[in-house]
């Protein structure tokens, strides 16, 4: 049996991967790219530290797992309602949404 993801295991995801409450699926995959890059054990390999690193990468790709599970699974509206509102002047509170709507 699954165990069922809390908001506590999202969050703790979220401060791992160092994200905003409302971001983008491109920023969130963006910042996972850059903390796999700054924390990968091939860049350390001479370092007494290397289990460190490898565990440091275990939790950066188990939290990027559990927040893109959760963002793909999360339902978007196309509603007309939704889509008025839709201002991409506004980035910070509409990053969350993933598609460029154009010709409304």
């Amino acid at each position: 049996m699954k165990k069922l993801i809390t908001f506590k295991d999202i969050d703790n995801a979220r401060k791992v991967l160092d994200v905003p409450d409302v971001v983008s699926i491109e920023d969130i995959k963006e910042k996972h790219r850059k903390l796999i890059f700054e924390y990968h054990p091939d860049r350390y390999q001479n370092s007494k530290d290397m289990a460190k690193y490898k565990e440091k990468i275990k939790e950066i790709n188990n939290s990027y797992k559990i927040i893109m599970n959760y963002r793909n699974r999360y339902p978007v509206s196309f509603g007309k309602e939704k889509v008025k509102l839709y201002r991409p002047e506004a980035p910070l509170f509409w990053d969350c949404i993933h598609y460029q709507l154009t010709d409304l």
